[in-house]
C-alpha cells in the first residue's frame, strides 16, 4: 500500500484538477496571484455554488495542491495556478483520461488472447477535438510556426515567404497547417485525413479565417493519388506518425510526393526505443498510458503494427532510412520535453 497510495491520491486529485478546470476556478485564481480566499470568496468570483466548491478544496487540500489554513482560508501557488491554465500542457494531459476512463473494460479485453486486437477510433469521438485544443494550446505556447520553420532550418522559413506546394498528411483538426497557411499566404496547401466529418470542420474553420490558399481532402497514407508523386515542396507531418496502422509504408508515400529538391518535417514523441532506458523517467507513465489507451490501440484496431507513443527515435530513424532515405539525409533534434523533430531533405532541399 505504501507504493500504491499515492498513485491512488494523484489519480482522484487529477480527476478533481480537470472538474475545476471546467468549473473556472482555476482561471480565477490564477487572476487573483497571493490572494487568500474564504470559500464564499471563491465561489462568488468563479460563478459557482459554494457546496461544490467546499468539497473540491477538499479533495485538493487533502493531496496539497491547495492549501487550507485555519479558518478556512484557501491560498493556491501561483505557479500551480499558472500550470492548470485551459492552455497549459499539464491541464490538457489530465482532461485527456476522460476519453479513457469509461474504456478500461474494454482496453482489458484487448489484452486476452482471444479478444479483439484493439480499441478503434469510432470508440473515442472526442479524440479529434481533444487533439485539437492540445495542438492549439502547443502553438500558442512555442510561437508556432515561425519558430518552428526556423528552428528545422534548411531554407523552409524563407521558401515558404517566397510560396511553395505544401502538404500536410494526417491534418486531424487542422490546427498546425491552418497556422502555416495564415502566416505564409504566398505558399499553397493541401492537407488531408481519413475523417471526412472532422475534414467538414475544418472546411469551415478555415473558412471563417479566409483562407484560399488551402485545401481539406480526404486521403490515405498508403494510397495517395497519382498526381502527387513529386509535386510538393514541403511536407509536414505532426504527432501522428505512431499512430498509424502500417507507418512504414506512409513514410515511403511521403517521400514518393516529394520533389527532387524538397523537405519532409516530422514531429513526433522524444523517447527512447529502449523501454529500460524510457521507464527510468517517471514522465514516461504519461505516454505509455496514453499509447496503451490510444495509441497502439487505434493502430492494432486497424490491423496495424501499433508501433505506439513510446515507438522511440532509435527505431524511427530506423525506419526512415529501410523508407529509403540516407543517413545523411535525415537530421533530428529535440525540442523541450516531449518533442523529436526529424527533418528530411531530398536533393538540395529548399535552399
Amino acid at each position: 500500500m505504501e507504493k500504491l497510495a499515492p498513485i491512488l491520491i494523484s489519480a482522484h486529485a487529477g480527476s478533481a484538477i480537470v472538474a475545476g478546470h471546467y468549473a473556472g476556478l482555476w482561471t480565477t485564481i490564477h487572476q487573483h496571484p497571493d490572494k487568500k480566499w474564504t470559500i464564499s470568496e471563491l465561489s462568488e468570483k468563479a460563478g459557482c455554488k459554494e457546496r461544490w466548491v467546499k468539497e473540491w478544496v477538499g479533495v485538493l487540500a487533502s493531496a496539497g495542491v491547495l492549501k487550507l489554513e485555519e479558518g478556512m482560508i484557501i491560498s493556491c501557488d501561483k505557479d500551480v495556478a499558472k500550470t492548470l491554465l485551459p492552455t497549459s500542457d499539464i491541464l490538457q494531459l489530465l482532461s485527456e483520461l476522460q476519453m479513457f476512463m469509461d474504456k478500461e473494460d474494454k482496453i482489458g479485453a484487448c489484452f486476452k488472447k482471444d479478444g479483439p486486437l484493439g480499441v478503434g477510433y469510432s470508440d473515442f469521438p472526442k479524440f479529434q477535438e481533444w487533439m485539437g485544443i492540445w495542438s492549439c494550446c502547443r502553438n500558442k505556447e512555442k510561437n508556432f510556426p515561425e519558430r518552428f520553420m526556423k528552428l528545422v532550418e534548411g531554407g523552409v522559413h524563407e521558401a515558404l515567404e517566397k510560396g511553395i506546394r505544401v502538404l500536410e498528411a494526417g491534418c486531424g483538426r487542422g490546427q498546425h497547417v491552418m497556422a502555416v497557411a495564415q502566416r505564409y499566404p504566398n505558399s499553397s496547401f493541401v492537407a488531408f485525413d481519413i475523417d471526412e466529418k472532422t475534414l467538414e470542420l475544418n472546411r469551415v474553420d478555415a473558412e471563417k479565417l479566409g483562407l484560399k490558399n488551402l485545401e481539406f481532402v480526404v486521403e490515405d497514407f498508403c494510397n495517395m493519388r497519382p498526381e502527387w508523386a513529386n509535386h510538393f515542396d514541403y511536407v509536414m507531418i505532426y504527432d501522428c506518425m505512431h499512430d498509424l496502422p502500417y507507418p512504414a509504408e506512409a513514410m515511403k508515400g511521403l517521400k514518393g510526393v516529394l520533389k527532387d529538391d524538397g523537405v519532409v518535417t516530422m514531429l513526433d514523441i522524444y523517447a527512447s526505443s529502449d523501454m529500460v532506458k524510457e521507464t527510468k523517467n517517471p514522465m514516461s507513465t504519461v505516454l505509455y498510458n496514453i499509447s496503451l489507451h490510444h495509441c497502439m490501440s487505434v493502430s492494432l484496431a486497424s490491423g496495424g503494427v501499433g508501433l505506439g507513443a513510446c515507438w522511440g527515435v532509435e527505431l524511427a530513424q530506423k525506419m526512415l532510412i529501410e523508407a529509403g532515405w540516407e543517413e545523411k539525409e535525415l537530421r533530428l533534434f529535440r525540442d523541450g520535453f516531449m518533442d523529436a523533430i526529424f527533418v528530411m531533405t531530398k536533393g538540395k532541399g529548399l535552399m
